[in-house]
């Protein structure tokens, strides 16, 4: 049945207290009930009832408030050709998303790219509805709570959304077959799948749901025994089960060579003894699994093994870290904890180069998120500047606020192609050939896109002035991003450490081939 359609003028006729209709985008909303609930008072709504009232709306509210009233305000449309109606946007044949300029990737709105064929554009449809349908409607039900909703880790394990996460191979052969990945699955559909996700801009809930497939299982998926994995994988990437990383300590993060926790192998052979502490583990309050790395030897000979919640010995205990309960951040504790030789991840003593392999693929995940939130700022950012109003004029008007956003622009764009071309490196290159040429470069990008976010949520924060410091209004996703950025900054490689790692890189590889 076609929706009912008015008039301007008969909407106008709804014009005072308890009978006050409004015109946003074209659709005619019926708020006469909201009134004394309207948190910002019933005058505003009473003054400006019966008119067209989009700019004001938007000024205010962010999407998400339209999504969830729509359906209950909604009593039809504006006319075509009446007063304030405004055409539909004009579709551009081969562009995807909302078209906020530089809100999402230039591969998305104009430009050409060599990276992205057919396979990545039904792809990143199919994450993006995802995310539009699953994800978003719900994250402010739970983003604040202390678990990540077991349903939604269901459906993105049933969507593949997790198994994307894990990286290219698609892991076929640990999911059902009804479960299937984009045909020639490789690494820019990972970063797509990334990229997406990271649209919620709520570092903590992506933390919650999709650190395990990313960071912890890929040392279970690459170099666990093939028991292990036929037991681990499916129920992470099926969203049955979590597994969280375990490599920190209290007195060793960026120095990973310098744990202390021990793993001591027992006397008759059929298990280790674990004794020590971790810290920072994200997901930790919450995981079923941990992949844990120990000290085997003298400094630097590291062993990793597969922690299970339930191990006698083994306890949990969760870290206040501000804005982010929902990424469970953990301390461990070992005591005489018995770990059967079958949990052994790898060799015993090359617990480090599987620490090191990971770091690259960890990096790329951290960069990538980075990239997308810094990216959110620049979106949100243009959204608010062509509503509000400031000295009787948008914020779109004042040459500070250009500036300011041009800035992003240039930031966020350079570090999009940088990303890209170390993605295309990732599928192009084995994984030995990765882990011996890749490493100092992405410990650069990790470090610059932190840098990069940093500089786009203080500026950010600066363009929404008070909003950005509102955690429900129409600055709900800039008020967390000054917040956040710490949790980016000193994860997976503190930035003065990936700076420090990559130019010693450069200086010992001059030594060697450079032509002085």
């Amino acid at each position: 049945m076609a929706n009912k359609e008015f008039t301007a003028q008969e909407v106008s006729q709804h014009n005072k207290s308890g009978d006050a209709w409004f015109i946003i985008d074209n659709k005619v909303y019926d708020l006469s009930k909201f009134q004394e609930l309207h948190p910002g008072g019933r005058k505003v709504l009473v003054d400006n009832a019966g008119k067209e009232v989009t700019k004001q709306y938007k000024a205010y509210h962010p999407p998400s408030v339209m999504k969830k009233y729509h359906s209950k305000l909604y009593v039809g449309d504006l006319k075509e050709g009446e007063p304030g109606y405004k055409p539909p946007p004009f579709q551009i044949p081969g562009t995807f998303g909302d078209l906020i300029p530089f809100g999402d990737p230039l591969w998305y709105q104009r430009f050409n790219s060599p990276y992205y064929k057919e396979t990545h554009i039904q792809w990143r449809a199919h994450v993006r509805n995802f995310v539009e349908t699953e994800i978003m409607p719900t994250l402010d039900s739970w983003k604040d709570k202390p678990v990540p909703p077991k349903d939604l880790l269901l459906k993105m394990g049933e969507a593949g959304i997790l198994a994307a996460f894990s990286g290219a191979p698609w892991p076929k052969e640990y999911l059902p077959a009804h479960i299937k990945g984009p045909e020639n699955f490789d690494a820019f559909h990972e970063l797509i799948t990334i990229d997406e996700v990271s649209r919620i801009g709520n570092s903590g809930a992506l933390a919650a749901l999709t650190n395990g497939p990313s960071i912890a299982l890929t040392v279970v998926y690459k170099f666990g025994s093939e028991e292990m994995k036929r037991k681990v994988v499916p129920e992470v990437l099926l969203g049955q089960k979590m597994i969280a990383l375990a490599i920190s300590e209290p007195q060793a993060g960026s120095d990973v060579a310098g744990m202390v926790t021990t793993a001591e192998r027992s006397a008759d052979g059929s298990h280790y003894v674990v004794n020590g502490t971790k810290k920072w583990i994200t997901n930790g309050t919450y995981a079923d699994y941990f992949a844990t790395s120990f000290k085997t030897g003298t400094k630097g000979q590291l062993t990793f093994f597969l922690i299970e919640k339930d191990m006698e010995g083994f306890e949990t205990r969760k870290l206040n870290i501000r804005g982010s309960d929902i990424s469970g951040t953990a301390f461990l504790n070992f005591d005489n904890v018995k770990v059967p030789v079958a949990n052994m991840i790898g060799k015993e003593g090359r617990g480090f180069k599987l620490v090191m392999y990971n770091f690259n693929h960890e990096r790329f995940y951290v960069t990538a998120i980075v990239a997308r939130m810094s990216r959110v700022c620049i979106e949100e950012c243009v959204r608010y500047a062509l509503v509000r109003q400031a000295f009787g004029k948008n914020l779109s008007e004042i040459q500070t606020i250009r500036m300011k956003i041009a800035a992003m622009v240039r930031q966020v764009e350079s570090l999009q192609s940088w990303l890209e071309n170390i993605t295309y490196q990732l599928t192009t290159m084995t994984h030995e050939e990765a882990n011996m040429k890749l490493g100092d470069v992405i410990s650069l990008i990790k470090a610059h896109s932190s840098k990069v976010y940093e500089y786009c949520a203080r500026e950010s924060t600066q363009i929404f002035g008070g909003n950005a410091l509102y955690v429900d209004g129409v600055g709900k996703k800039i008020e967390p991003a000054v917040g956040q950025v710490k949790g980016y900054q000193i994860p997976a490689g503190a930035e003065d450490v990936m700076d420090d790692f990559a130019a010693r890189v450069a200086f010992k590889t001059a030594a060697k081939i450079a032509k002085l």
